[in-house]
């Protein structure tokens, strides 16, 4: 019975792991689509794809509070409280183990700054946001370093197609960003040089006309 339900809860704190993290990948695509505005507005509402962010992270941190539960009640792990949430504390890989204590607290306070986002500004909230993208470099080093089946093709397909998409994105997202801040340069004539040009061009009209009068 004892081996039956280590199974359950080894399988269960597995699945939980893996289902958070695509749900955070997935998120992560939708908010640097929104970044970027690849989404087209007539196809795909930007309301849309922000109700959509919101719920791919909202399921993603549903199923990482099923990750930790199941690793915690899992007898043959037997993680302790201190374990899951002070990092370096783990009998298991604990460097391994830290990445993922920190990416859940820089997840709860990204999820905190959206709650106190009308107190603090669009500004603040949107520069604490870009630790989204720490969060899931920190949740990949973890489940690379600790999962037990990285060595399986699927596992590892999951981690390098993620890591691959996000960072296209981000590389278009800063590429863009650069470009915006370029600036640009505008040749364009002054009115007090333009009015300069309108006298001298009159005055020398008038010259001619006095000196074709006197010849």
């Amino acid at each position: 019975m004892n081996t039956i339900w280590q199974s359950i809860t080894w399988d269960i704190a597995r699945a939980g792991g893996f289902t958070a993290y695509i749900l955070l990948t997935l998120a992560v695509i939708v908010g640097l689509a929104l970044s970027t505005q690849i989404q087209s507005p007539s196809r795909w509402p930007r309301l849309l794809n922000s109700e959509l962010h919101n719920f791919l992270t909202l399921t993603s941190t549903i199923f990482l509070v099923v990750h930790v539960l199941a690793t915690w009640v899992d007898p043959f792990t037997k993680f302790s409280w201190n374990e899951i949430l002070i990092p370096l504390t783990s009998h298991y890989r604990p460097e391994w183990m830290a990445f993922g204590i920190v990416a859940l607290y820089l997840g709860i306070a990204i999820g905190i700054s959206t709650w106190l986002r009308p107190h603090i500004g669009y500004k603040l909230w949107r520069q604490l946001h870009v630790l989204t993208l720490g969060v899931f470099a920190l949740a990949t080093i973890h489940g690379i370093g600790t999962g037990s089946d990285t060595q399986t093709p699927w596992a590892l397909g999951i981690y390098v197609v993620s890591s691959v998409l996000i960072g296209s994105l981000l590389c278009r997202r800063l590429f863009l960003s650069k470009g915006k801040s370029k600036p640009t340069r505008t040749h364009s004539i002054t009115p007090n040089r333009s009015v300069r040009a309108t006298a001298t061009s009159i005055t020398e009209q008038k010259r001619t006309q006095v000196a074709s009068r006197i010849r």
